[in-house]
């Protein structure tokens, strides 16, 4: 039967739920209302870009037919892939049907979902235990070749369903209660995919960028697990969320830029975020991410305010293709590009981030294989399309920043 009304809740910091409002699906349409509760429009904030704190029933802008922050806390494309096999087709053939069907303990963000207020929050039992990680990497590859028993899936389910992107992935729990995602690889992959993602978070890090503690686990010579840390919890409660579509008001096609990125970044985090935005876009630049879309970048709920999100999903790729960009006029990017534009703030600040984000990510491949057990081979192929894909000698004279701050 399918779902036609949820009730919404968020979870705040001290782990208190408080019920926000409701979504309904109109019609045949299939397009969603939300209204706000009295008691939250009295004490509560807007829960995302596209839904203000107004009275009665609202519904999505530019006629889309969902609200892009309740989207967010629902699955993506391999979150789709393991709730398909874990419901009826018929539980899960609307957006509400999608929503009620993530599992609520690792749910993206804060926002909860009930069908029966009075019967809690949507589904039931808790993410395996860290020490199941071996045993969870192959339920995945299982599945991911359409052989996981029911078992499996429901293992795999309680962790994986709200997770992000199309890799697989799943939610586990640590000993002190804290959740953490395991990336896994995919029995495709050409190269190590996980080991790249930590080499670019180490570079991330060592520039002084916000990233989440992370650890790669090596499973093989050629295949690797990354740990890290979900940055929407708290040790009691949970983390507002919602991404940079969603905050930027992107269609469904919509494509993000860099310049988009920041000025939305200003408008819901302040102009500190701005900064947070060019370090993300040099890095992409200089590990050669081209994963950086716009559900890849987001920003969460803390103390009362929207900050931008950590960086997370940094994919390097061995292959010479683009990202976002920087501005609509060039599907191209540079660090070139990147410092001739008005970012709004401070060019000073501007040169001293690229420079340092360009000087750490230089020599990074070559690292690599001591640092992550990256097949060297594989790391001098990422070195060569980085130099190729990036100018640093636009930033860099050797090691030293070209520009004077």
């Amino acid at each position: 039967m399918s779902i036609e009304n949820l009730v919404v809740g968020w979870t705040a910091e001290d782990g208190a739920v408080n019920r926000v409002g409701t979504v309904t699906l109109l019609g045949g349409a299939q397009i969603q209302s939300f209204t706000y509760d009295r008691d939250w429009l009295a004490t509560g904030f807007p829960i995302g870009e596209g839904l203000p704190l107004a009275p009665g029933p609202q519904a999505p802008a530019d006629g889309t037919s969902t609200f892009g922050v309740l989207d967010d806390a629902g699955p993506d494309a391999w979150g789709r892939q393991v709730i398909s096999r874990s419901r009826p087709l018929a539980e899960i053939s609307t957006s509400l049907g999608m929503l009620a069907a993530v599992a609520d303990e690792s749910r993206q963000g804060a926002l909860r979902f009930a069908a029966d207020p009075d019967a809690g929050w949507t589904t039931t039992g808790d993410v395996a235990p860290l020490e199941e990680l071996a045993a969870l990497e192959a339920d995945v590859a299982a599945l991911v070749r359409g052989e996981a028993d029911a078992a499996a899936v429901r293992r795999i389910y309680l962790g994986s369903s709200s997770q992000g992107g199309a890799r697989p992935k799943t939610a586990l729990r640590r000993p002190d209660g804290s959740l953490v995602m395991a990336k896994f690889p995919w029995e495709q992959d050409a190269y190590d995919v996980e080991a790249c993602e930590a080499v670019a978070l180490a570079v991330a890090e060592d520039a002084g960028l916000e990233v989440p503690p992370f650890r790669l686990e090596r499973l093989d010579a050629g295949r690797s697990v990354l740990l890290v840390d979900r940055f929407d919890r708290t040790t009691r409660g949970r983390l507002g969320y919602q991404s940079m579509r969603t905050a930027a008001a992107l269609g469904p096609f919509e494509p993000m830029t860099y310049r988009l990125a920041a000025d939305t970044a200003r408008f819901v985090a302040g102009s500190s975020a701005v900064h947070g935005v060019v370090g993300a876009a040099a890095l992409a630049i200089c590990v050669h991410n081209i994963d950086d879309h716009a559900r890849n970048l987001g920003f969460v709920r803390r103390a009362g305010t929207w900050r931008l999100a950590p960086l997370f999903d940094l994919v390097p790729f061995p292959k010479e293709q683009t990202g976002t960009p920087i501005d609509g006029a060039s599907p191209d990017r540079s660090l070139e590009q990147l410092l001739d534009t008005d970012w709004g703030v401070a060019r000073s600040d501007v040169i001293r981030l690229v420079t340092r984000v360009a000087q750490t990510a230089r020599g990074a491949w070559e690292r690599a294989p001591r640092a992550t057990g990256l097949d060297p081979e594989i790391a001098a192929l990422m070195g060569r399309v980085v130099e190729d894909a990036c100018d640093f000698g636009t930033v860099l004279d050797g090691t030293e920043p070209r520009f004077e701050s």
